[in-house]
Order: structure tokens, then sequence, then C-alpha cells
């Protein structure tokens, strides 16, 4: 299932960690972490910058910690790089 990044902003504040763990030629995989530790997992791909969630945060069922991890790693898809480590803070 492949999602797109919704630009919506919230007033919500957020933090969120997001490390690259697995990379090949075709794709590169990131797990992001919310400010209490929970964990989700998404795959870039790296020709077509396509997102594809693949462990949901628990408790973040409207999707805004992966909307906001996979918007961060896209943005840096863009200009050529898919980083090991960065974050996210709103």
């Amino acid at each position: 299932m492949a999602y797109v990044i919704a630009g919506a902003c919230d007033a919500m504040a957020f933090y969120i960690k997001i490390e690259k763990y697995e990379e090949t030629e075709f794709s590169a995989k990131y797990q992001f972490w919310s400010a209490d530790g929970n964990c989700g997992e998404f795959e870039i791909n790296k020709q077509s910058g396509e997102v594809r969630l693949l462990a949901q945060v628990s408790g973040d069922q409207q999707g805004h910690l992966f909307n906001r991890a996979a918007a961060k790693v896209v943005r840096e898809w863009r200009q050529g790089r898919l980083p090991d480590m960065t974050e996210w803070a709103s």
C-alpha cells in the first residue's frame, strides 16, 4: 500500500527520530520513533520516491508520525540524499 504525503498542518507538536536500517540498490528502509519510544517502519523507492508504510507506530492510527517522517526523507531524496539518521521537529 502506498501513501501520499499530506501537507496539512495542525496544532500538535512533534519530535520524530528517523534512522535508516537497510539499503539496497532499489530501496531504503527506515525506522522512526515517537517521543514516547514507539517505533514504526517505512520503505522508500530510490528511483521513484514512493514511500510505503511497513509498520505503523502504536497509537498513530491517523498516520501523523509516519507522514512527517516520510516527508522528511522524501525531501532529502529530492536533493539526492538518503540520510543514515535525521529527525523531524515541529
